[in-house]
């Protein structure tokens, strides 16, 4: 954070004929990007400082690793504030959405938020062996990320129609997780930090991104499933997945596990705002044991992938997915997946220390 107001100053300097728009910049800047909880971005300093060798670990290094870091939190912004628009979100962390503040001229602001990120690309990496390499990697997630939304629109909102239950497959769903959130959220801000330490080792990557999707299903689970269940002082939100009908892991489930009477009014109440047919959607879940079914597989999934962290080649470093293992784990119901975090006091720190 104390890197933040350089680069602000730094996105809006050396325009001197647009002085307005350099301010309305700063305004679109200060109110998208720096309020989030900064996961993606903090990974990837952490991924850089188990990565880097000794003699890479400069303070200038640490620096760049940082501005990286808020390249990805920019690129985050971007996507919220077009994601809000399509799905018609009004409040984001707690303050009206971008969009309802400025009205549609935030697609426009949107774009203005990308081309930051290779601003800021430009100045600090272009004259780094790095440079075209990270740039190819925004790109590259970048594309990915925008076909995992359009994937997301075509099977949960087809386009303002009714949610098409024929798509609502777990494959279907896998995949859609796996654009929309394991190449973005897990699997850049971990490139970036091996291409920026000058790791260039493809089976060391295939490896790595391996367990970044597994990792990264078990978190949009989690979270798939905190918006039905929607504690506040678990979740911190009040859930819309039911109403705006969309591809998640507890309709998915129910669907493979409804009777034929279930299914039926899954289908009619299912992508509506109407607050009776949201209700008849939970009372399923609840008649299906949605939630023992999740507590069972999140234990399954933990225990799996600690046994899988801990056979990874010794070329990559296990305290980073553990850490990463660590930070996506909850406390829901009466089960306390703080007993999975064991030892990980060590993990968390990383956290502190980047």
């Amino acid at each position: 954070m104390i890197m933040w107001p350089n680069i602000v100053r730094e996105l809006t300097e050396n325009n001197e004929e647009l002085p307005d728009v350099n301010k309305w910049i700063t305004e679109i800047l200060e109110y998208n990007v720096p309020k989030g909880g900064k996961r993606r971005s903090v990974s990837l300093v952490i991924a850089y400082k188990l990565l880097a060798s000794q003699d890479q670990l400069t303070k200038e290094n640490i620096c760049l690793a940082r501005i990286l870091a808020w390249c990805i939190e920019i690129m985050h912004a971007f996507y919220i504030v077009m994601d809000d628009i399509v799905d018609h979100t009004d409040i984001r962390r707690n303050q009206p959405t971008w969009h309802v503040k400025v009205g549609l001229g935030a697609i426009n602001d949107a774009l203005i938020l990308e081309t930051c990120i290779y601003k800021l690309l430009e100045k600090h990496f272009k004259s780094k062996n790095c440079y075209v390499d990270i740039v190819d990697l925004f790109l590259k997630y970048n594309k990915k990320a925008g076909h995992g939304q359009c994937l997301d629109i075509l099977i949960s909102t087809n386009w303002g129609k009714k949610a098409n239950f024929d798509l609502f497959s777990m494959d279907q769903y896998n995949t859609l997780v796996k654009y929309k959130t394991s190449y973005f959220s897990f699997i850049l801000p971990f490139s970036l930090a091996m291409r920026f330490a000058d790791i260039i080792d493809p089976e060391m990557h295939r490896e790595a991104e391996k367990i970044l999707i597994k990792i990264s299903h078990l978190f949009q689970v989690q979270n798939d499933f905190l918006d039905y269940y929607s504690k506040e002082e678990i979740g911190g939100k009040s859930g819309t997945d039911i109403q705006e009908g969309k591809c998640t892991w507890p309709i998915v489930v129910a669907l493979q596990r409804a009777t034929a009477k279930q299914k039926k009014i899954l289908k009619e109440c299912y992508g509506g705002a109407d607050e009776e047919k949201v209700k008849r959607v939970k009372e399923i879940y609840e008649e299906i044991g949605i939630s023992n079914i999740y507590l069972d597989y999140e234990e399954e999934t933990h225990n799996l992938l600690n046994t899988y962290i801990q056979q990874l080649s010794s070329k990559l470093p296990t305290e980073y997915f553990l850490y990463l293992l660590a930070t996506s784990c909850r406390k829901i119901g009466q089960k306390d997946c703080t007993k999975y975090s064991k030892n990980m006091g060590s993990h968390i720190q990383l956290f502190r220390n980047s």
